[in-house]
């Protein structure tokens, strides 16, 4: 006489685990919303409700989305370059809340001189200059990328999206000369513009 009760109880454990992990994850589902952004230009800093998440390209795909708690949020999308843009986004369990814009270029054009300033090390956080977003960090620790601003002193703080400061302090920015600011060590200066 064969003993078949061991083999019937696994696939029975099996089919109750699956399904345990089926509404398990239709509950988490459920109670989370999904955020897009489709924004022009893509390197503009995304807040949301204050809190700083990172460039709009970073949130452009299905992958990559912002999961949020259902409620109204209120979106702020910034480059110095353009007109901010505000607005009110609802996101509802389950569903997907896409924010596509083009941002209006402000109609002030700046004239020389500049100074460049760099970042390198501090990964995906943004860069504010006398209390303004100005820039995300990666984008700053890219090759061929930099932050032309006039030339001057300005109180610099770097934060990461979770709120932490990787860095304060007063920098000052001289004309065809580049900053560099790293995570690790001091600041260094280099004569001409990077390019």
């Amino acid at each position: 006489m064969r003993h078949t009760r061991g083999k019937v109880l696994v696939p029975i454990a099996l089919m109750v685990l699956l399904a345990v992990l089926l509404v398990t994850a239709v509950a988490a589902q459920e109670n989370v919303g999904y955020f897009r952004t489709r924004i022009d230009p893509h390197v503009a800093g995304v807040f949301i409700n204050g809190k700083y998440y990172g460039t709009a390209a970073m949130f452009g795909h299905k992958q990559t989305a912002i999961k949020l708690p259902p409620g109204k949020y209120e979106v702020e999308v910034v480059d110095p370059r353009y007109k901010t843009l505000k607005a009110t986004v609802q996101i509802e369990a389950g569903k997907w809340s896409v924010l596509r814009h083009s941002l209006k270029p402000l109609s002030a054009k700046a004239t020389g001189p500049f100074g460049e300033l760099i970042t390198e090390g501090f990964g995906n956080a943004a860069v504010y200059l006398n209390g303004k977003y100005y820039a995300n960090s990666q984008e700053l620790d890219t090759p061929g990328q930099s932050l032309l601003l006039p030339p001057g002193a300005y109180d610099m703080k770097i934060v990461d999206p979770a709120g932490t400061t990787l860095k304060e302090q007063k920098v000052e920015i001289n004309a065809d000369e580049t900053l560099v600011i790293s995570k690790t060590g001091a600041p260094v200066r280099r004569k001409g513009p990077e390019g």
